[in-house]
């Protein structure tokens, strides 16, 4: 079997790439550069010279593979046109796409912090109104749950927050701003959260989509929850910093408006059953709160402050 991985050298797409090539796939990493190609190799990923900004001329490139998984982060509207020229080259009877997407399309807008009890599950109705670009990746997921039916085995995973091996999104920006700051910061109340996830059983995940998973199918990746007052108040115990509630106003000045608004000023509840009844799929790794304390990302902050990475550049690996 032949596997392309299209965001292989990211913080998910590289761990993804690591299972599929563990389980025995020729796996393939697309890379748009000789940093992306040296990366790649250094894994013992095969590199595929190609680039997103130019899908058309990639799209006919890909007959070679039977697999294909979409792992990169890009804007949402070009990522729907770049999953629509992808799928009209690629969707054949019997070849297989894994698309990372993320649980963010379901989420509820907290610009004061505050929890709310929605969550949803694999097939739920959605009953409000997409946030912002959520719409737009909406449609990107139906193009690709519709390509079941020409014979695509078509999966969308969606998890929510990522975290291990000291990256992620939201748990970098934390500690960033103890740097900035002084403190540990959150958005009003702090009792807002996303579910979580480890990076590793995203990867898991995807193969047991792979080898498991009923085409059409969307499929969400659950291990815990914990809301981000208790995020900041781990990473002051690593970090010796106070923690501070921010106004809405206040966090926008420091992280900007775009990345509060999606990955932050919300609420991103989600379960997991389809996974784990389709996939015969556990969490392996459950504890978020006691990585940031005693695992990677204090192993990652006492090197950083060892090395004095700390002082001239922001800490974390986002992926």
């Amino acid at each position: 079997m032949k596997t392309l991985i299209i965001g292989a050298t990211g913080y998910v797409g590289s761990r993804i790439a690591q299972t599929f090539l563990s389980h025995g796939s020729e796996t393939y990493g697309l890379a748009r550069n000789d940093k992306n190609k040296e990366a790649l190799s250094a894994a013992g990923i095969t590199p595929f010279e190609g680039d997103l900004a130019a899908v058309s001329k990639l799209a006919g490139r890909l007959d070679g593979f039977d697999t294909l998984v979409f792992a990169a982060t890009i804007p949402f509207e070009d990522e729907q046109k770049t999953i629509s020229e992808v799928l009209g080259a690629f969707a054949k009877p019997g070849r297989s796409l894994i698309f990372i997407s993320g649980s963010g399309v379901v989420s509820t807008p907290a610009r004061d912090g505050a929890w709310n009890d929605y969550t949803a599950a694999e097939d739920s109705p959605y009953p409000f109104e997409p946030m912002r670009n959520r719409k737009v990746r909406l449609v990107t997921e139906k193009l690709i749950s519709d390509a079941a039916s020409s014979g695509l085995r078509s999966f969308i995973l969606r998890p929510p927050l990522i975290w291990g091996h000291a990256g992620s999104i939201q748990v970098p920006q934390l500690f960033e701003s103890a740097r900035k700051t002084g403190s540990v910061c959150y958005l009003g109340q702090g009792l807002n959260l996303y579910s979580h996830i480890h990076v590793d059983d995203v990867a898991l995940v995807s193969r047991l989509a792979f080898e498991k998973g009923t085409p059409g199918s969307i499929y969400h990746l659950v291990a815990g929850e914990v809301n981000f007052r208790s995020i900041a108040e781990a990473i002051g115990e690593v970090t010796g910093c106070p923690t501070r509630s921010l106004s809405y106003e206040e966090a926008v000045e420091l992280w900007g408006a775009a990345w509060v608004d999606l990955g932050l000023a919300v609420n991103s509840r989600v379960r997991s059953p389809k996974t784990r009844t389709d996939l015969g799929w556990t969490p392996t790794h459950v504890d978020l709160i006691e990585d940031i304390r005693n695992g990677s990302y204090k192993q990652a902050y006492d090197a950083a402050m060892k090395s004095g990475y700390l002082q001239s550049y922001s800490w974390g690996a986002h992926g």
